[in-house]
């Protein structure tokens, strides 16, 4: 598994050398792209002329976020203990992923709504600009994570196959990624909320949410792939189920007092149309990240 992980580490390397320049290419169009619309110019002959280039960016930027990865992924199964800066990295890969297919879907919109003369793009190209902002912090977080790697040593006497995926530490890597994915789907729902119209909110928030709750139910499914193949008995060890369980009736009573909260917001303030709309994913992200924070507390306070 240490050979395989290292290779795969080697490979990443090379197309993050291949893919650096065309992501700094994209980027460097999409600003040629935002100053035309600044100073109402044609768009069309610019796209026309670079589109082939752009799409041979895009093909290598995504190569170079499924081998970054596979090489994530096989590091999950190396490691014998949580790490947050891993879990934070996993949830940065899966998200940037995605938000390659919303590059090009945005710059799509930005191009039609520009020919058709809407207003509204300023609020997209933010967007867009985030997007690569997420991208830049992916590609700095793997070339840390194969210089760490590089760095790390071995624990002497121990071989490829006493180094599995302790159960402990995929349980708690899960809650570090639920905590990531509820902390910036907040985010997200409050910058929605304060820059974008009703009309737009009510467009997007269900893609919106169904993206961002994807990096959690990967490393979930991948957790019960695990238990899965182990052919266990009971899902959950002793102290484990203890913590799922005090953490559950945590969420359980935050989560009446937050419903109570919407309720009376709902039928006080009737003309706040905007939470009829986010009501459902701001609960959900807030029950999340006290679930997932409960549950680490406890996790860390047993082995503390």
């Amino acid at each position: 598994m240490k050979k395989l992980l290292s290779l795969s580490e080697k490979i990443t390397l090379i197309f993050w050398f291949i893919s650096i320049p065309a992501f700094i290419y994209n980027l460097i169009l999409y600003v040629r792209i935002d100053m035309r619309t600044v100073n109402f110019e044609v768009i069309n002959s610019l796209i026309g002329k670079e589109q082939i280039y752009a799409a041979i960016s895009v093909i290598l930027i995504f190569i170079f976020h499924l081998s970054a990865i596979s090489a994530i992924i096989l590091s999950l199964k190396v490691v014998s203990r949580e790490s947050i800066f891993l879990s934070f990295k996993f949830f940065i890969s899966i998200i940037s992923l995605i938000m390659i297919f919303g590059d090009f879907a945005l710059i799509s919109d930005i191009v039609k709504e520009y020919n058709a003369g809407l207003p509204g793009i300023a609020s997209e190209f933010v967007i867009l600009y985030f997007s690569q902002f997420l991208h830049l912090l992916f590609y700095c977080l793997i070339i840390i994570f194969i210089i760490l790697s590089k760095k790390a040593k071995k624990i002497p006497g121990q071989t490829d196959a006493e180094l599995p995926l302790k159960d402990e530490a995929i349980f708690i890597n899960t809650q570090y990624v639920g905590i990531f994915v509820s902390i910036f789907g907040l985010a997200i729902l409050i910058s929605l909320s304060v820059s974008s119209p009703l009309w737009a909110i009510k467009k997007g928030i269900v893609a919106v949410c169904a993206l961002l709750i994807i990096p959690y139910a990967a490393i979930a499914i991948y957790w019960l792939i695990i238990k899965l193949r182990e052919r266990v008995t009971e899902w959950y060890d002793e102290k484990q189920f203890q913590d799922v369980t005090k953490a559950g009736f945590i969420s359980f009573l935050s989560s009446i007092a937050i419903l109570v909260i919407f309720f009376v917001l709902q039928n006080v303030l009737k003309k706040f149309l905007l939470l009829n709309v986010i009501w459902f994913p701001l609960y959900f992200f807030i029950a999340l990240l006290i679930f997932s924070w409960t549950l680490l507390y406890f996790s860390k306070k047993a082995s503390s």
